[in-house]
């Protein structure tokens, strides 16, 4: 997976010009985002995952790691998620979608309400499907990471539609900055996703 050097300032103009709103307003306020680069290959970790922030001292930090906008294999070709298709996330700005909470007995981001909006894919095909109907029934989809024990090369089983951090310390980092985070401005985090590499 190529390496994504993007620097705060950029991630910002990126939101301003997608008129979406970019959290600038004081140290530890936080602008998570993925990076969807394509929807062609499937069961890869080949999307990123961000944040953009502010530190303690208000210096500019923006960190991006190797994951998945998108649903992995298992999903598409042998279980479907849901009886109507399995759930693939479309872009866009989600307010307050995400708290910090639980997903499968560890600490992530849970989805709070209904606020995403998303195809449903039902043909088992092993292809990705944007397009069609879109839908906003999706629960559970949360920001998680894949496995605390092994590297995991496949998406397979862990993404039902969630956005998932292919490594388990990106995960554990990303956790740390948002717990500082919440106690500064709420346990309520917004997320924005964008299609395809930057410029």
């Amino acid at each position: 997976m190529k390496e994504l050097n993007i620097k705060y300032q950029q991630i910002k103009a990126i939101y301003e010009e997608l008129g979406h709103r970019f959290f600038d307003n004081g140290n530890w306020n936080v602008n998570l985002f993925g990076i969807r680069t394509c929807y062609d290959v499937v069961d890869e970790f080949n999307d990123y995952l961000g944040i953009a922030y502010r530190d303690e001292r208000g210096i500019e930090r923006c960190i991006i790691h190797p994951g998945t906008t998108k649903p992995g294999l298992y999903w598409l070709a042998q279980n479907l998620g849901n009886p109507q298709g399995t759930f693939i996330l479309a872009p866009g700005q989600y307010p307050q979608c995400w708290k910090i909470g639980q997903h499968k007995g560890y600490e992530a981001l849970a989805q709070v309400g209904s606020p995403f909006l998303g195809w449903r894919d039902d043909d088992q095909d092993s292809m990705l499907d944007p397009n069609g109907k879109m839908y906003k029934d999706v629960t559970g989809l949360n920001m998680h990471t894949t496995s605390f024990i092994n590297h995991k090369e496949k998406v397979g089983a862990y993404s039902a539609g969630c956005q998932v951090r292919q490594r388990a310390t990106h995960h554990t980092e990303v956790m740390a900055i948002l717990r500082m985070s919440a106690k500064m401005y709420g346990n309520s985090f917004t997320y924005t996703l964008i299609h395809s590499l930057l410029h």
